[in-house]
C-alpha cells in the first residue's frame, strides 16, 4: 500500500517507467489520478493499447511468436464465424475454411493435383472469401455466370504458365479472364495450387506485411501484389514457414478481439480525460476536497504502526 501511494503521488514520467506509456497526455501529475473514479482502468486501457499484438512486426517476429499466433487461428475463426452466423442453405465459415485449407489443398496443391478445379470449386472458394473477409453481394452471381467447361480451361492454361515460368502475376492475368475474378480472387485460386509459396491477396495479409498493421486503402493491382509477394518471400525464407500459414497469422493479428476493445475504450478514456482536466481547473475550494480513493490510501497507511513516517517516504 505504501508503494502504491508513492507511485500515485509521483509525476507522470515515473508512471511511464512502470510501463503505462500513453497516460502522459491525460494528466500532468499522477496525483490527479486519485481524483479519477477508475484510475487503474484508464491506465490499463492505455497499457493494453500500447502492447497491442498488431505491433508485431513481420520483419522481427520470431518463429516461436509466429507459431503462437498461428495456434490462435482456430479460436479467432470460430469467433468470427459465430458473429456472422449462418443463413438458410449457407455453409458456416468454419466449414468453408476447412475446404479452403484442407480439402482444396489435398486436391489441388503442388505435388498432388489429384483432379482439376471445377467451377463449383471456384464458387466454394469465392464463398469462403466473402465470409472470411468483406462481403460483396454481386460477386457470386458474376462467378456463377461462367461456363463450367470454359472455367476449367482457364484454370488449366493458368497453371501451365505457372508451372513453366513460376510467374504469379502472369498467371493471375490469365485467371482474371473469368467473370467476377479480380486479382485478389485469382490469387486465391492460385494459392490453393501452391500453398507453400503463393499467398492469397487478402486485406489482412497486405495490411500486416505491407502497411505495418495499418488498415490503409488497397488498390488490388499487380504492383501491390508484387509488393506482398516480396514480403511473403522474405518471411518464408527467414522462418521457413508456408505462405498459407502467413495468411492465418495476419488474420489473427488483424481480427484479434483487442482491436474491438480499443475502439470501445476510446470514448470512456476521453471522458476520464475531461474529468481530470475539469478537476485540475476547478476553484480552490473544490480543489481542497479529498476523494474517497485518497482517504482510503491515507487510512491504510495510518493502520501500519510498525512503519515510521520517514521510512514511508523512502519506500
Amino acid at each position: 500500500m505504501v508503494a502504491l501511494r508513492n507511485l500515485l503521488l509521483q509525476p507522470y514520467r515515473t508512471i511511464v517507467e512502470y510501463g503505462i506509456r500513453r497516460v502522459t497526455f491525460l494528466v500532468s501529475s499522477s496525483r490527479t489520478l486519485l481524483r479519477i473514479k477508475r484510475p487503474f482502468t484508464v491506465c490499463n486501457q492505455y497499457h493494453r493499447m500500447a502492447s497491442s499484438p498488431t505491433n508485431v512486426s513481420a520483419n522481427k517476429v520470431s518463429l516461436d511468436e509466429f507459431n503462437q499466433l498461428l495456434a490462435r487461428y482456430p479460436s479467432v475463426l470460430q469467433r468470427i464465424s459465430d458473429e456472422k452466423g449462418v443463413k438458410n442453405g449457407q455453409k458456416s465459415l468454419e466449414v468453408l475454411d476447412e475446404f479452403r485449407y484442407i480439402e482444396a489443398l489435398d486436391n489441388f496443391d503442388a505435388g498432388k493435383r489429384i483432379r482439376p478445379m471445377t467451377l463449383d470449386d471456384i464458387k466454394t472458394l469465392v464463398e469462403w472469401k466473402l465470409h472470411h473477409g468483406k462481403f460483396r453481394p454481386t460477386l457470386m452471381k458474376l462467378v456463377s455466370s461462367n461456363d463450367p467447361d470454359g472455367a476449367q480451361d482457364v484454370i488449366k492454361q493458368a497453371l501451365e504458365i505457372y508451372d513453366e515460368k513460376a510467374d504469379t502475376v502472369a498467371t493471375l492475368d490469365v485467371l482474371t479472364r473469368l467473370r467476377g475474378i479480380g486479382p485478389a480472387t485469382a490469387s486465391l485460386l492460385l494459392a490453393v495450387h501452391d500453398a507453400s509459396r503463393v499467398i492469397f491477396f487478402a486485406d489482412e495479409a497486405f495490411w500486416w506485411l505491407c502497411c505495418s498493421g495499418k488498415q490503409s486503402p488497397i488498390k488490388y493491382n499487380a504492383k501491390e501484389y508484387r509488393m506482398l509477394c516480396s514480403e511473403v518471400d522474405d518471411l518464408r525464407n527467414r522462418l521457413a514457414v508456408k505462405a498459407s500459414d502467413i495468411e492465418k497469422v495476419a488474420y489473427v493479428l488483424m481480427k484479434q478481439p483487442e482491436q474491438t476493445e480499443q475502439s470501445h475504450d476510446a470514448a470512456p478514456v476521453k471522458k476520464e480525460k475531461e474529468s481530470a482536466l475539469s478537476t485540475a481547473t476547478a476553484p480552490a475550494k473544490k480543489r481542497k476536497a479529498v476523494s474517497k480513493e485518497s482517504k482510503k490510501v491515507d487510512e491504510a497507511i495510518k493502520e501500519q504502526p510498525s512503519l515510521r513516517r520517514s521510512k514511508r517516504v523512502k519506500s
